[in-house]
C-alpha cells in the first residue's frame, strides 16, 4: 500500500511528495523510466537492486537508503515480493540543499546515502524505523530533512525558475532564448543546471516533453501517433519514436501494448508513468 504525503512549509518549496510504501509488491521487476525528480529512499525490508540495460549489465545492492539520481535512459529495478520502505521525490532543484554536492555526479546513478551523509543517513533510517505509525515517520522525517537543509541558495532560484518555464511549455521551448530572458549565457546556465538540477537544461526538457507525451497518452483507446508527436513539438513522428525508443526501450506501440497490459492488470499501479513491469 502506497501512502502519500505532501510536505508542509518550507520543506514543500524543495520536495514534491514522500512515500510510504509498505505491503505486497506490484511487481518484482520493473523498467523505471527517466523522471525529473531526484528521489531519497529508507528501505526497512529486503535490499533492492538496479541495473543497466547495458551489455555490462551493472548492478546497483541497494540496502538500507540511497540516492537515485537522474537519468538519461531506463534502468531496472528488482526487489523483493514484500517491501517496506519510504520514498523522498525532490523537486527539480530542490534536492541539492539537502546533499550539498554538484548533482551530476549522481547522473545515472543510484548512490548509498552513507556516502553522502556520512554516519546521519544511518541515524535517519533508525529513527524512521523506530516510529509507531505511517504519520509519525512523516512527521519525524520532515523534521530530519529541515536539519540537513543549508543555505546553499547561490543560483537556485535562477534555475528553479527556469524549469518552472520549461515545465510550461512540456519542454518545447528554446534553450538560447530562455537563458537570453535569464540574462544568463547557455554555457553558465548549463553550468547551473548541472550542479543543481543534474541534468543540461536541454536533456531536462527533452525528459519533459516526452512525459507530456505519456500524460496524454490514453492506453485503453487507438493512438495517432503523428497527432501526439505533433501535440508535443516534437520535429516529426521518427524524433518521437526516437525518444520512445532512448527513454523506454520500446518502439512506441510496444510501450503502448505493455501499458494497458499494466493497465488491465493493475489499474492503480499502472498511473506511475515511469514505472513499466518488466517480467
Amino acid at each position: 500500500m502506497n501512502v502519500y504525503h505532501v510536505p508542509s512549509a518550507p520543506l514543500n518549496y524543495y520536495v514534491e511528495a514522500i512515500w510510504h510504501s509498505a505491503g505486497v509488491a506490484p511487481a518484482v521487476r520493473e523498467k523505471i523510466l527517466p523522471s525529473v525528480s531526484i528521489g531519497m529512499t529508507f528501505n526497512f525490508g529486503d535490499p533492492s537492486r538496479v541495473s543497466t540495460p547495458n551489455r555490462a549489465r551493472q548492478f546497483t545492492d541497494c540496502t538500507e537508503s540511497w540516492i537515485s539520481g537522474l537519468r538519461s535512459g531506463y534502468c531496472f529495478l528488482e526487489v523483493s515480493p514484500t517491501i517496506q520502505m519510504m520514498s523522498v521525490d525532490f523537486k527539480p532543484g530542490g534536492a541539492f540543499p539537502f546533499l550539498h554536492f554538484p548533482l551530476s555526479e549522481a547522473h545515472n546513478q543510484t548512490i548509498s546515502l552513507d556516502a553522502i551523509w556520512g554516519s546521519f543517513a544511518g541515524v535517519v533510517r533508525e529513527h524512521l524505523y523506530e516510529a509507531t505509525t505511517v504519520q509519525a515517520r512523516f512527521s519525524l522525517l520532515e523534521r530530519l530533512l529541515l536539519a540537513r537543509l543549508s543555505d546553499a541558495q547561490n543560483g537556485l532560484d535562477a534555475v528553479r525558475h527556469a524549469v518552472e518555464a520549461i515545465a510550461r511549455c512540456h519542454g518545447s521551448l528554446s534553450i538560447g532564448e530562455l537563458s537570453a530572458r535569464m540574462g544568463l549565457s547557455q554555457k553558465q546556465l548549463i553550468t547551473q543546471f548541472k550542479r543543481a538540477v543534474g541534468l543540461t537544461p536541454k536533456a531536462m526538457a527533452r525528459v519533459y516533453r516526452f512525459r507530456y507525451v505519456l500524460q496524454n497518452l490514453d492506453p485503453l483507446a487507438a493512438v495517432d501517433w503523428a497527432e501526439i508527436a505533433h501535440q508535443a513539438h516534437y520535429y516529426d513522428q521518427s524524433h518521437c519514436h526516437k525518444d520512445f525508443k532512448a527513454f523506454t526501450g520500446h518502439s512506441p506501440g510496444e510501450y503502448l501494448r505493455l501499458r494497458r497490459e499494466a493497465h488491465i492488470e493493475n489499474p492503480e499501479h499502472a498511473q506511475y508513468l515511469n514505472h513499466l513491469p518488466a517480467g
